[in-house]
C-alpha cells in the first residue's frame, strides 16, 4: 500500500513539472508582457482605427539589428520593453513603461509631444544600457549571469560582485560612461560624471603614470585606453579604491578619494572603450596625424629663466600635491617638501624631476615629460622652502618630521610607508636598534641614506637636534637599555681583488645562497620577498650599494642583521673569502660610473659582469 501511494505521489510531481516546464516553454513571459499591453493599450485608445490595429497584432519576439555603430547588434529588447516608445505608458511599471525623454540628452518637445533624437529603431538599445540584447528572458537579456561582461549599466549587479560595493554601483548616472561613446565633447550636459572624472584624473596625477590616447602618456601604469571594454565597472570601482583588493604587488597608491569622486573615476574609465562611435577610423587617423603635425611644429612658449612663481603655480597646475606634502596640502602618498630647500641642491632635484629612479631606483613616481624650463622653475620654487622647522623638543621632531614614514608607533607604517622601497625602518625593533652604533644612526640623519626616500636633515636639523630625536626615539620606541656591542671579526676593505674569477665564483654563491629573498635579479624581489618585512635590500641599488663601506657587508653578510629575515651566514659555512667574492659580484652590478641608474636592470650573468669589469679588453 505505501510503495503505491509513494509511486502516486512522485508520479504527480513528475506531472507538475512536467506542466510548468510546457508552460515556460509554450507561454514564455514575455508573450505575458505583450497580451498585457495590447489590453490596457485598447483600453486606452481613442478611435476604432487604433483598436482595430491593436486587435491584428499579436504576441511576436520584436528585433532591431544595428549596423551604425561598429559591430552590428541584435538587440530584442522592445520584446518586453513593447510600450518603451508609447507616450501614454509613462506612468505604467516596467517593462509596459515609457521610456523617460531627456533634453540634456536632444529629446525634444513640440506641441505638447516629445520626440527622440536616439530612436530605438536607429540606435537599439544595448548601445546604451548594455545587456545582452538577444536574450529572452530578464536574467540573460539584463546581463545578471556573472559570465556575461557587460550587465546593464546602473541597473543590474551582478552575484559574485562584492556585497559593500553592490549599493553604489547602481544608478542610471552610470549610463554616461556609453553616452560619452558618441559624445565626446568636454562639457556636453548629458556626460557631467565622464567630465568630472577627467578632471579627477588630472588632480589625482593619474596622467602621470597612465596613458590614455589622446590624454595622456604615462608609461608606469597599465594603459587606460580601453579599459571600460575590458573591465567591468565593479573591478574599476574596487581598483580605484584600493589597487591592492585585486593584485597584491600593486604599486598603485591608494588616494583619499569620497565615495562621489570614485563613482566619477568608475564612470570615466568606463567611458574609455577605445573607440567612440561618433568617429571613423578614417577620421580618427585624420586626427591623430593633424595632432601629431602640431606636436611637431609647436614650440613651447615657457619662459627659459626660472621663476619661483611659475614654479608654484605649476606645482598647482600639475597636482603635485595629489601624492605629496607641501605646506597644509598632503597627498598622504610622497614624502613631504615643505623642506625641500634645505635638504636638497638643485642638481639633486633636477636630476630627480628627470628621472626620478636616477637617485631612488626603487621609486614609483613617474617620469614626467615636462618642459626643462618647467622643471627649474618648480626646482626654484622649491628652493624658496627654505624657512627652518619650528621644532624644538625630539619629540616636536619626530612627529613633525619622522612619523610620516616611521609612523606615530615608529613601526614602520606612517602613511607613506606602503609606497615607499625600501621602506621606512621599524623602529621598534630592538634587536635591530641596539645592534648598531649610535654614530651610523647620527650619520643616517645627517646625510641621509643614498638610494632611498631617507633624506639628509643636514641643514634642517642641528646636531642638538639630531641627538634630541634620536634619543626620544629609544626611550619611546626601543625601550630597552642599549649595550655594549661585541666585536665583529670583519675586515675594513675587502682583501679579496676584485678579478674576472672572484666575480664568478661571488656569482656562483649569489645564485645558490641569495636569490630566494634577493631574487635572481638581484633586485630584492626573490619568491620569498613577498612575507619578509622589511623587504630584501635591493643589490642594484647602486646610490645605495656604492655608499656602504666593504667593512658593513661583511658585518651583514656574516654575521646578518638583526631584527630582519637576513641570517647569519657564517653559521652556514661562508668564510671571509667567499663574502669577498660576494661582495665583488655586488660592486660589479654596481660600477660607480655616476650615470642614472636604469629602469631596466641588466642581465644577471658572468659575460655582463666580465664586459663590466674588463671594459671589452679581455680575451
Amino acid at each position: 500500500m505505501s510503495t503505491r501511494v509513494t509511486l502516486a505521489v512522485v508520479s504527480f510531481v513528475v506531472l507538475i513539472v512536467h506542466g510548468i516546464v510546457f508552460y515556460d516553454q509554450f507561454f514564455n513571459r514575455w508573450e505575458r508582457h505583450q497580451t498585457a499591453y495590447f489590453e490596457q493599450a485598447r483600453s486606452l485608445a481613442k478611435t476604432d482605427a487604433e483598436r482595430r490595429a491593436l486587435d491584428d497584432r499579436s504576441p511576436r519576439i520584436e528585433q532591431t539589428i544595428v549596423t551604425q555603430f561598429g559591430e552590428s547588434r541584435v538587440d530584442r529588447c522592445t520584446t518586453c520593453h513593447i510600450a518603451s516608445d508609447d507616450p501614454r505608458f509613462q506612468g505604467h511599471a516596467e517593462p509596459l513603461r515609457t521610456h523617460p525623454y531627456s533634453a540634456a540628452l536632444g529629446d525634444v518637445e513640440r506641441n505638447g509631444r516629445w520626440e527622440r533624437r536616439h530612436k530605438f529603431t536607429d540606435f537599439g538599445c544595448t548601445i546604451c544600457h548594455d545587456g545582452q540584447g538577444r536574450g529572452l528572458e530578464t536574467f540573460y537579456a539584463h546581463g545578471e549571469d556573472e559570465f556575461w561582461p557587460d550587465p546593464m549599466l546602473g541597473y543590474i549587479t551582478q552575484a559574485n560582485w562584492h556585497p559593500e560595493y553592490k549599493s553604489k554601483l547602481t544608478g542610471k548616472e552610470y549610463m554616461q560612461a556609453n553616452c560619452a561613446q558618441c559624445h565626446t565633447e568636454e562639457n556636453f550636459s548629458g556626460t557631467p560624471l565622464v567630465q568630472r572624472g577627467r578632471q579627477l584624473f588630472f588632480e589625482k596625477a593619474c596622467y602621470g603614470c597612465h596613458r590614455i590616447e589622446g590624454l595622456s602618456n604615462g608609461t608606469l601604469g597599465p594603459d587606460l585606453s580601453d579599459v571600460g571594454k575590458k573591465f567591468k565597472v565593479n573591478y574599476l570601482w574596487e581598483h580605484t579604491v584600493n589597487p591592492r583588493a585585486f593584485q597584491p604587488t600593486s604599486f598603485m597608491p591608494k588616494f583619499d578619494l569620497t565615495d562621489d569622486e570614485i563613482k566619477a573615476l568608475t564612470v570615466f574609465l568606463k567611458s574609455r572603450r577605445g573607440i567612440n562611435f561618433a568617429e571613423t577610423s578614417l577620421g580618427q587617423y585624420r586626427a591623430r596625424l593633424q595632432q601629431t603635425k602640431v606636436d611637431e611644429t609647436a614650440k613651447p612658449q615657457t619662459s627659459t629663466a626660472p621663476s619661483p612663481a611659475r614654479g608654484e603655480q605649476l606645482v598647482s597646475e600639475r597636482s603635485c600635491t595629489a601624492c605629496h606634502k607641501l605646506g597644509e596640502r598632503d597627498g598622504h602618498i610622497a614624502p613631504d617638501l615643505s623642506y625641500e630647500g634645505l635638504i636638497r641642491d638643485e642638481d639633486w632635484m633636477m636630476a630627480h624631476f628627470r628621472e626620478p629612479k636616477s637617485r631612488i631606483p626603487d621609486s614609483i613616481m613617474p617620469v614626467f615629460g615636462f618642459a626643462e624650463p618647467d622643471f627649474r622653475s618648480i626646482s626654484a620654487y622649491l628652493k624658496t622652502r627654505s624657512t627652518p622647522a619650528p621644532f624644538k623638543t625630539g619629540e616636536e621632531i619626530y612627529k613633525g618630521l619622522c612619523a610620516r614614514c616611521h609612523g606615530e608607533k615608529g613601526d614602520g607604517k606612517g602613511v607613506t610607508y606602503l609606497y615607499l622601497d625600501p621602506a621606512p625602518r621599524d623602529l621598534t625593533k630592538a634587536a635591530f636598534m641596539n645592534s648598531k652604533p649610535e654614530d651610523r644612526f647620527l650619520q643616517s640623519l645627517k646625510g641621509g641614506v643614498p638610494g632611498t626616500s631617507m633624506p639628509p636633515w643636514e641643514r634642517l636639523l642641528t646636531d642638538e637636534q639630531r641627538h634630541a630625536v634620536l634619543a626620544y626615539v629609544f626611550q619611546t620606541f626601543v625601550r630597552e637599555p642599549r649595550q655594549e656591542l661585541k666585536a665583529h671579526k670583519v675586515p675594513e676593505q675587502n682583501p679579496i681583488t676584485s678579478s674576472v674569477e672572484s666575480i664568478h665564483r661571488g656569482e656562483q654563491t649569489f645564485l645558490q645562497r641569495c636569490t630566494g629573498c634577493h631574487g635572481r635579479k638581484a633586485d630584492g624581489k626573490g619568491p620569498n620577498s613577498l612575507d619578509i618585512s622589511p623587504r630584501p635590500r635591493n643589490l642594484r641599488n647602486s646610490a645605495f650599494v656604492n655608499s656602504v663601506p666593504d667593512r658593513r657587508l661583511f658585518d651583514s653578510i656574516l654575521y646578518g642583521v638583526q631584527g630582519t629575515a637576513m641570517p647569519s651566514w657564517i653559521d652556514y659555512g661562508l668564510s671571509q673569502n667567499d663574502v669577498g667574492d660576494l661582495i665583488n659580484f655586488i660592486r660589479s652590478m654596481n660600477p660607480q660610473t655616476g650615470s642614472p641608474a636604469s629602469e631596466k636592470s641588466p642581465a644577471l650573468t658572468s659575460q655582463v659582469n666580465q664586459e663590466v669589469l674588463c671594459q671589452g679588453k679581455c680575451k
